[in-house]
């Protein structure tokens, strides 16, 4: 099955929501329809992994995601608004065929329960840790917005990206454990060479 493109996976989820008018593809201003996927099966295939490409160059840029996440709703034993969706805005500085400045990730995180995320990790291009937040946070249900600040400079390795990671699990409702799984979600960054 082809991957769901920003665009496509959004008016998805807005036909499924009955708010197309909402939908559109990924951008800093964004508006936000409901992913709840009333029975849609192709929501429960929403990817856990994106890459972007930054341009190789010596100033600054920002480079936007894909949505990312999971849904569990098209699931009878799950109860309703077991979904999350991510997207990540890099920040960064030179960026060079081996390496890019990183200053910042800016995370949206939708979700329509509480979310716990359990830690953010960045990986060089060799998936050696080169930033970690852990100790856990949570995160309320509705579109928030946070940016963690990392002012690294990450090696892509024999034209492997470099890595940000979530672990996160949505908030349980007496439901399966399927439902509210423990998850990783991959933001993977690399040359546009």
């Amino acid at each position: 099955m082809r991957a769901l493109t920003t665009a496509s996976l959004m008016s998805a989820m807005a036909l499924a929501a009955g708010t197309l008018a909402m939908a559109g593809p990924a951008s800093a201003a964004e508006n936000h329809g409901d992913i709840s996927g009333g029975g849609v099966s192709a929501l429960q295939e929403i990817p856990s992994s994106t890459t972007s490409k930054a341009k190789v160059k010596g100033g600054t840029q920002k480079v936007y995601s894909a949505n990312i996440g999971y849904n569990k709703n098209a699931y009878s034993e799950c109860k309703p608004h077991a979904s999350t969706m991510e997207k990540v805005v890099w920040n960064l500085g030179k960026v060079t065929r081996k390496s890019a400045r990183v200053k910042s990730i800016k995370v949206r995180y939708y979700n329509e329960r509480e979310l716990h995320v359990g830690s953010a990790y960045v990986f060089d291009g060799s998936h050696d840790e080169k930033w970690r937040k852990s100790n856990g946070w949570y995160i309320s249900k509705g579109s928030k917005w946070r940016t963690y600040k990392l002012n690294k400079t990450v090696k892509f390795s024999k034209s492997k990206p470099l890595q940000f990671m979530l672990h996160l699990q949505i908030a349980g409702a007496n439901e399966p454990m399927w439902c509210h799984p423990r998850s990783k979600l991959y933001f993977n960054l690399k040359p546009n060479r």
